[in-house]
Order: C-alpha cells, then structure tokens, then sequence
C-alpha cells in the first residue's frame, strides 16, 4: 500500500475542524503554560524541599532531557496504539506529577516526581502527538495552515499562566498553586476521548496507515530519516534551540529577580514572552508559505544571535527587561512551523511524532545543559553572563545549519 494511498482526507466540515483546533490548542496551551513557567517554581521549591538552587536547576534539567528523549517513545507508542491513548496517558502523568511535587522532600523524589514524572507526562501532550492526532481528520491542506496556530496557543498558556502562578505562589504557596494546576489537566480527559472516538468511526484509511506504520521498528524510521542531509540540517539547529528556551524558562525570572526587577515586573515580562510567541509562531507558518523555509529558519537563530549580545552588553533595566523578553518571545516558539513543515513534508504526518520527537532529543539536551550549568554559574558567583555567551555560539551555529538545508520552496 503506497503512502500517496494511505493519505487521509478529512471527512467532516469546517465546523468540526474548528473545534478539533480549537480543543487541541487548548490542551498545548494548558501544557506548555505549565512547561514553560518551571523557573517561577524554582525558588518556591527551593524553600520547600531544602534543596539548594543547583540541585533544582539539575533536576529541572533532568526533566528537560526526559521532555525530549520521551518524544520519539511516545510517538512509537501512538504509532502502535493511538494519539488518543498517548494523550489520555500523558494528562494522567502530568496531573499525578503536579500533586505529587509538593509531597517531595528529598532530592530522591523531586527528582522523580518533578523531573520524570511530570515532564514525561506533559511529552504525551506535546505538539508533534497533537498534531498527528488532527491530521488525519482535518487533512494535510488545513493542517499545514493550522500548525502555526496549534504552536501559537502555546504562548496563551505562557501569558495567562505566568503571572497567574507566580500570584498564586505568592499568595497560597506551592502546594495549592500545584494541586489547583492539576485539575485542568484531569478535565481534559474527555478531548482524548472524543479524538480517538472519531478516529475509530471515520478514520478507516487512517487506521490502515497507522497499522503499516506500526510495524516500522524505530531504528528503521530513524535510519531512513538520516540518510536524508536536510533532515541532520534540522536537526543540528533544533538542537541548540534547547539551550536557548531553557535560559528563558527555568532562569530568567532569576535573572532579572537578581537585577533588582521586582517579582511581579518580571512576571509580567512572561506575559509579554507568551504573546510574542503567539505572534512569532503565526509570522513564521506565514513566512513559510512566502519564503523557504531554511532561510525562515536561519533568520530566527541569527536574530538570536543579537539578542544574546544585547544581555551581555546593555544595562539591565525594567525596560531592557520588557524590550528583549519581547524579542525573546517572537523568536522562542517561531522555529516549531518551519522544523515540523520541513519533517512532515519529506516524510509524511503520520510520522511527525516520531521525526519531530527525535528532533527534540537534541533540543532537550541543550535544555538539560542550560538548566544545569545555568544552577553551576549562579552558585560559583559567576551569574548568568556565560549562559549568553554559549548562547550566542549556538545560535550561530544554527543559522549556518539552517542555511545549508536543501530545498524546493516551502
């Protein structure tokens, strides 16, 4: 059976599509709100546990690496059972994870309840597992004009979530603020319902191609994706893309606490953060139908390029503060659209999840060293200079790889 036969096309209306984006951007919202916003918990969990600020940044860190190594497990997973299965079982771990961490009391089980559990859980309901979930119903012409919108929402989880767990910290402490951010996730449940039901009843052709797909074994799906040069050209710049957010979502609200910026300025500067990852992830899916994607791609790294030199070479004021959160923001989530179009185009949307999750393997192991050795920096005195240092060679590293794609235009 070839894959041109095995494609999906959407069998309901435009209504139906637009509840099933609608429901899918909620939950990636809901997630990445929780996701992104580790570093307003840092110190909180600090206090809480005894641990010091090294030993919560290592196991943020720990979190990050598992958030991407899980990814292309989780995408076999969906392959053999289904999007709807994974969905319902990463809401369980997310929602188990966020009652269980204020229990902990040793680095033991931080480690496993805030560091394993919870940042596998949130990988179950990840972009890539989300978007082979709709792909099939809502077909590849509107999904590949949604994907900007799905990842977009995730930046209404930053801006919502972010000054509202940093008030509810303040106000109840941690444990309230957790265990009141785990109910949304148990009442989303009935979504994963709802998807795998219409999968089963008006999927048949779908079914058909996750069966097939199903018995590819992961090396082999792995094997062909890197004989192809584009896809190690994502790959190497994704993969530094990690170090980048990781600054952002587990330091810079330190960061800029160490600066003298008061705690709800800095808050607020998240809010900003989330809006413009909304609007850079729409600009991005648009460019992308406009441009190539790899100068799409490569033009984000190099922006990131200066924005690392102004932290290391501008004063540090509250407007500094609103003016490069806010470039951060439009340059965070911007790299998803054109990363996923290039994977789904060369090797189709039924193994997104899959060739997406690998990709943020690398991603999270640049997550994992940002938050570790952002910890080792601030507790040897040398503050966060370094971190944006390393930033700014990664970066253009990423550019340069992205530059290097090969492609027909987008």
């Amino acid at each position: 059976m070839s894959d041109k036969n095995l494609n999906p096309r959407p069998t309901g209306g435009l209504t139906r599509s637009i509840l099933l984006v609608a429901a899918v951007c909620l939950v990636f919202a809901v997630m990445q709100g929780v996701h992104d916003n580790y570093g307003i918990m840092l110190n909180s969990l600090v206090d809480r546990t005894g641990l010091d600020y090294a030993a919560v940044s290592f196991i943020i860190g720990v979190g990050a690496l598992l958030y991407g190594v899980a990814q292309p497990f989780m995408g076999m997973l969906a392959l053999r059972k289904s999007n709807a299965f994974v969905m319902l079982l990463g809401m369980g771990l997310t929602a188990a994870g966020l009652i269980l961490t204020p229990l902990c009391r040793s680095f033991a089980a931080l480690l496993l309840c805030f560091g394993i559990l919870l940042p596998v859980g949130t990988t179950g309901i990840g972009y890539a597992i989300l978007m082979s979930a709709i792909t099939p119903l809502i077909g590849e012409r509107r999904a590949s004009m949604v994907s900007g919108i799905v990842q977009a929402s995730a930046g209404v989880g930053d801006s919502l979530m972010a000054p509202l767990m940093e008030r509810m910290i303040a106000g109840r402490g941690i444990q309230f603020t957790l265990n009141r951010l785990s109910l949304p996730f148990i009442l989303m449940i009935p979504i994963a319902l709802w998807i795998g039901f219409m999968t089963r009843r008006d999927q048949p052709v779908a079914q058909a191609a996750a069966e097939v797909d199903g018995k590819e074994s992961l090396f082999q799906i792995l094997k062909d994706a890197f004989s192809d040069r584009d896809y190690i050209c994502v790959l190497i710049g994704f993969s530094t893309c990690g170090f980048n957010m990781s600054i952002i979502e587990s330091h810079l609200f330190s960061q800029y606490l160490s600066y003298g910026i008061p705690g709800d300025i800095a808050s607020l500067t998240l809010t900003v953060y989330g809006v413009m990852t909304m609007l850079g992830a729409v600009l991005t899916g648009f460019l992308g139908t406009r441009f190539k994607m790899k100068n799409v791609l490569g033009s984000v790294y190099a922006l990131r390029v200066g924005i690392s030199l102004c932290f290391l070479l501008l004063p540090k004021t509250a407007p500094f503060a609103f003016v490069m959160t806010a470039l951060l923001g439009m340059t965070g989530d911007s790299t998803v659209p054109p990363t996923s179009g290039t994977i789904s185009r060369k090797f189709g949307a039924r193994k997104l999840a899959v060739l997406y999750g690998f990709a943020l393997v690398g991603h999270q192991i640049g997550a994992f060293a940002s938050a570790s050795l952002g910890g080792v920096f601030v507790r040897e005195g040398l503050g966060y200079a370094p971190l944006w240092i390393v930033n700014l060679i990664l970066a253009a590293i990423a550019a340069t790889a992205s530059y290097a794609i090969r492609e027909e235009r987008a």
